[in-house]
């Protein structure tokens, strides 16, 4: 169910974030892994209870600790997007083809 329940605190404080100034600028104050995690546990009662926000914020914070996960499927998805504009176009095609047979 939550994803980061087995993450420890040093794994969040070794963590970089990106876009430090931007959050900052949003938010007015910088995004702490410790405390976002700490947020997480208390919300979801030590991770027992489901809670849409924070298995929202759970899998957030989990993508930002592994990003290598996310961009795998990333490019699954790209294939998939690619395959499936393929046959849209072989569609078209076919169908071009029966109206000008139909047409002559």
């Amino acid at each position: 169910m939550y994803k980061t329940k087995e993450i420890n605190k040093a794994t969040l404080k070794a963590l970089q974030i990106k876009n430090q100034e931007e959050i900052v600028e949003l938010t007015g104050s910088k995004l702490n892994p410790v405390q976002a995690w700490e947020v997480i546990k208390s919300t979801s009662e030590n991770f027992s209870k489901p809670d849409a926000k924070a298995q929202e914020a759970d899998a957030l914070l989990y993508k930002m600790l592994h990003p290598e996960v996310s961009k795998k499927k990333a490019k699954k998805n790209d294939t998939e997007i690619i395959r499936l504009k393929e046959k849209e176009r072989a569609r078209a095609l076919e169908l071009l083809e029966l109206e000008l047979l139909i047409a002559a």
